[in-house]
């Protein structure tokens, strides 16, 4: 009987309800957002290691040094306008904020081996054997990573407004009138977040090799931007009719842009210390980046489908 009654106590916490497929997805991402940053790894420690950075160069670059009547945005000349927002992430020279080299690593190293991992040792066909289909799962791997980066783009900035908040005696007339601010970063910080998860997680799927996978995408991310402007820069210097659209080919520089629609303010590149106009249009920028973000989702989708068929 009593052997009988310890069998009972063992069992009976037993709950065979395996809540709603949302649920699910959430808690797989949120589990996985949870090893990425582990101190028990060197990517975790890494990755630790480059959100202080961020946070250090976000409390030295502008909550120290930004006054805040400077803020949001002060005149550099009569066309262009310089904005904290925007400058936090600086260009790709590590002017202005400088954050942006911080936040490519980081979704280099989250990213790398978060569906790679997955598919080499085969345990992607046992989270797809669940109550969950192939979108679900690239939701859940998409999931930490975005959330990753959030902390990193929007959070900060955040912390740049409230400081400036503080600094004008947490008036809130001063914080009304600036109430946009609150919208824009957030869609900004999704924008940053968003694109380089989705790109991060296409490298992860087409090379099953962690460490190749990151250094594939922080190479292809970055390199790619590096030459379309020194191209773009060269082409404007011999008046080249045209040269703005070479920056269509940099995921960069094309968030870039679409940040600087966000915040109404006219985009520009700096070039040999003087800031050089691109006039791209909204609806060319717009198409670019429905084609990036759904290319990579869709092959992605493709990928796992081709897998599943050949296992």
């Amino acid at each position: 009987m009593k052997g009988k009654a310890q069998l009972s106590n063992r069992f009976r916490d037993f709950d065979a309800n395996l809540t709603t497929r949302p649920w699910i997805v959430l808690g797989m991402g949120l589990r996985k957002l949870n090893k990425l940053l582990t101190l028990k790894t060197w990517n975790g420690i890494g990755i630790w290691l480059m959100i202080a950075v961020v946070y250090l160069l976000t409390f030295v670059r502008f909550i120290l040094f930004i006054e805040p009547g400077d803020y949001p945005c002060i005149d550099l000349n009569d066309e262009y306008q310089r904005c904290v927002p925007l400058d936090f992430y600086g260009d790709l020279l590590g002017n202005a904020g400088g954050t942006k080299l911080f936040l490519i690593a980081i979704a280099a190293t989250a990213s790398g081996g978060i569906i790679g991992n997955d598919m080499a040792n085969k345990s992607i066909h046992l989270y797809l054997s669940r109550p969950i289909s192939r979108l679900d799962y690239l939701i859940a791997r998409f999931i930490p990573v975005f959330i990753l980066l959030l902390l990193v783009t929007a959070l900060p900035n955040y912390m740049i407004l409230s400081s400036m908040w503080s600094g004008n005696g947490l008036e809130t007339s001063w914080l009304l009138d600036r109430k946009w601010l609150i919208v824009n970063i957030m869609l900004q910080g999704i924008l940053y977040s968003g694109t380089y998860s989705i790109i991060g997680l296409t490298f992860s799927t087409l090379i099953k090799k962690e460490g190749i996978a990151s250094s594939t995408f922080f190479l292809f991310v970055y390199g790619t931007s590096l030459v379309c402007e020194t191209f773009f820069t060269i082409l404007n210097a011999f008046d080249i009719d045209g040269a703005d659209y070479i920056l269509l080919l940099s995921i960069n520089h094309v968030i870039d842009m679409l940040s600087y629609l966000i915040f109404d303010t006219k985009y520009y590149v700096i070039a040999f210390f003087t800031p050089m106009e691109v006039d791209i249009g909204s609806l060319e920028l717009f198409a670019v980046f429905t084609f990036i973000f759904t290319g990579c989702a869709g092959f992605m989708y493709w990928m796992i489908q081709q897998m599943e068929a050949n296992k």
